[in-house]
């Protein structure tokens, strides 16, 4: 599988010399901004489908937002201390897991505020925790093409997500797309926290 990844990533970057621990990062990072990007496009469309308004899905989602924006600032010294912030994307990426089953099973309008609230809790965990592992995986030298290759392909995962991910909400609806994303975000957190702990 290494082998093969990177050879994926030379053919994608053939300018690049990407070292394993930054393939993974970027690897991991497009799969959970793929399957991100196959449900917020419409995530307005799912509030009115349960019952809310265009006006609810925005403040739902500001929520998310600002918890996310709050948390981050908090979180910030604590994390400074965490010996492997590896360990927090593993686990952020598993509370997206619950996120997403908890779309699946969307009951009121009040689950939905707390299916925000979590999500938030999730960023606040991984974000930094992601910039920070990542960072500590490039070099000065070639930190632009490095950080290019996260930002490149996470913008074309996303770009991806949003072609397909109308056509397969209408053919097999919410609750499919949410429970499979719920799937690959928990493989993502098992992966990330079996990797051995010098890989990140």
């Amino acid at each position: 599988m290494t082998q093969g990844l990177k050879k994926l990533f030379e053919i994608i970057f053939p300018h690049t010399r990407l070292n394993r621990s930054l393939r993974i990062l970027i690897l991991t990072n497009s799969v959970m901004v793929f399957i991100l990007g196959l449900f917020a496009p419409f995530y307005a469309i799912f509030v009115r489908n349960i019952g809310g308004s265009i006006a609810f899905a925005g403040l739902s989602w500001g929520i998310l937002s600002i918890v996310a924006g709050v948390l981050i600032f908090l979180f910030s010294n604590w994390e400074l201390k965490v010996k492997e912030p590896e360990l927090l994307i593993a686990f952020a990426h598993i509370i997206r897991g619950m996120v997403f089953i908890s779309y699946a099973f969307m009951g009121s309008m009040t689950q939905l505020i707390i299916t925000q609230v979590l999500w938030g809790i999730a960023i606040a965990l991984s974000a930094p925790s992601f910039d920070s592992v990542y960072a500590a995986h490039t070099n000065k030298n070639d930190s632009i093409s490095e950080w290019s290759g996260w930002e490149g392909l996470a913008a074309i995962s996303s770009g991806v997500a949003a072609l397909i991910g109308g056509l397969i909400i209408e053919s097999f609806g919410y609750q499919s797309i949410f429970l499979g994303m719920a799937a690959i975000s928990i493989g993502l957190g098992i992966y990330i926290w079996s990797l051995p702990r010098e890989t990140l």
